[in-house]
């Protein structure tokens, strides 16, 4: 998502809250809260109002970015503004997390920016900022706006392996200057469209991202891991929609998790690399509701995006903190942001607190739950999530004889290939399972397709001549995993 641009904020906190700011911010949570924001860093003291502020909710954690520009080799952009708001955090008991990626697409496009350059880059601030322990790599780059090109001519996936490259470097190099930094890595969109042909936005969904990237990462060799924990940004596809509304596959939102859970094994399971099954953590450092700010003063431009109000904004942030308390492999939530940004066309209006410092329904609703959430407690909480063995929501299939043909329909919640081939006679289904392993889509009597949750596999088989029955056989492979598929099995016979 667009990240935010320094503004000058109009508010003021009492004294006193930095004391309420320690208090709240040693509550025990399951996932942390906290909130992405660069406010702090541009402002005149340096962030110590505004840390006191996200201190005083409760709050555990700020994001603040810092990009590493390969057109400046060797400089830490903002180091002045780093140098000076990261203690502050700190000391209003933050934990500051540095969001750091390569900047502008361009200059990657173009080969100006290296893993190693990037490499370089994060040395000098792991080695400048001993305190910082913890860095998110890569921002969206399943989006053109923050890595280009994403496919190749031939419509194959580049962009995986590009972040694959600059992952790699970079969590090299943290690790080198202290073991214990927690990276965290990708920053993945919730949406692309997989289109590398699209007259605009050309973009990788996120569960093919996941699935290019693990590509990547077998081919390549490497024997280290490439995160300690996966960033993804659960926007959703409409500030109308409420939390639990997801996307379609292969797009995903936060009430999609198990789906980006199920990308993860599906790509990494029996590498060096974890996925949450054996300890990786997801952390959503990027969500927010954007909201109705027509009638306050000081916001300019109109807002292009459909926006919700207020109170249901408030009421979805209670909702995705009680959620994320109740779900193991959630290590933290991160609203973005604490302060609107200005503009409204090009920026952001999802934030706990208005233009002028004031605090909306959200930011009670959100050091609510918090506290509610406290210690680890939450309402329901959910059994260990465990990866799928077999496609997906696969369903039997449809058989429809029609004269000389048997028509074949079969369904996913997922994308899978099919293959169905009719074989003579009546056959029991483990053997019929077996005679279809030896057959392809182009083996005689067979035929495949492509089944996907939006449209089902259809395939139309020829009769064999002179036989009263047949049995057919159907095999789907998932998309995103050829080890996970699902055969059935069902008889056919002709009228005389």
């Amino acid at each position: 998502m667009r990240r935010r641009r320094p503004l000058v904020r109009r508010s003021a906190v009492a004294a006193a809250v930095g004391l309420t700011a320690l208090a709240c911010a040693a509550v025990a949570l399951g996932a942390e809260i906290g909130a992405n924001d660069d406010t702090g860093k541009y402002a005149p003291d340096g962030g110590a109002v505004f840390y006191a502020q996200m201190a005083a909710l409760g709050l555990r954690e700020t994001v603040i970015t810092t990009r590493y520009l390969p057109s400046e080799p060797g400089l830490i952009q903002d180091e002045a503004l780093l140098d000076r708001t990261i203690p502050l955090a700190l000391a209003a008991g933050l934990r500051v997390s540095l969001a750091v990626y390569p900047y502008p697409p361009r200059e990657v496009e173009a080969g100006l920016a290296t893993p190693a350059g990037f490499a370089a880059q994060l040395t000098a601030l792991a080695e400048r900022y001993p305190d910082v322990r913890r860095y998110v790599l890569m921002n969206e780059p399943n989006q053109p706006a923050f890595l280009r090109p994403q496919f190749d001519a031939a419509g194959n996936n580049v962009s995986a392996a590009v972040a694959g490259r600059f992952l790699a470097a970079g969590y090299d190099a943290l690790k080198a200057v202290d073991p214990d930094i927690l990276v965290i890595g990708v920053g993945l969109s919730p949406r692309g469209n997989d289109r590398p042909t699209a007259p605009s936005n050309v973009s990788t969904s996120p569960v093919r991202f996941l699935a290019a990237l693990g590509r990547w990462y077998r081919a390549s060799g490497r024997l280290q891991p490439l995160m300690d924990g996966l960033s993804f940004h659960p926007y959703p596809k409409s500030a109308l929609d409420p939390p639990e509304r997801g996307y379609p596959w292969p797009n995903a939102g936060f009430a999609d998790l198990d789906r980006i859970k199920q990308a993860l094994w599906d790509a990494f399971h029996d590498t060096a690399q974890p996925t949450t099954v054996d300890g990786l953590r997801l952390f959503l450092d990027e969500v927010g509701w954007q909201v109705d700010t027509s009638a306050l003063p000081g916001y300019t431009g109109l807002e292009n995006v459909a926006v919700t109000d207020e109170a249901t904004q408030a009421a979805i942030y209670g909702r995705l903190v009680r959620a994320a308390a109740c779900d193991p492999d959630i290590g933290g939530v991160d609203i973005f942001g604490f302060y609107d940004d200005t503009p409204r066309d090009s920026g952001f209006q999802s934030a706990l607190h208005r233009l002028d410092g004031t605090a909306r329904a959200a930011a009670g609703a959100v050091r609510e739950a918090i506290a509610e959430t406290a210690a680890g407690r939450c309402r329901s909480a959910r059994a260990a999530w465990r990866p799928a063995q077999a496609v997906v929501g696969a369903t039997r299939p449809a058989v429809a004889v029609a004269g000389a043909r048997v028509r074949v329909e079969v369904g996913a919640r997922e994308g899978a290939d099919v293959v169905a081939c009719l074989l003579p006679g009546s056959i029991a289904a483990a053997r019929a399972t077996a005679a279809l392993a030896r057959r392809t889509a182009s083996s005689p009597g067979c035929a495949g397709a492509k089944a996907l949750p939006s449209r089902p596999g259809r395939v139309t088989l020829p009769r064999p001549r002179g036989l009263p029955r047949a049995t057919v056989v159907v095999r789907l492979v998932a998309e995103a995993n050829g080890e996970r598929e699902i055969s059935f099995t069902r008889q056919v016979r002709w009228p005389a």
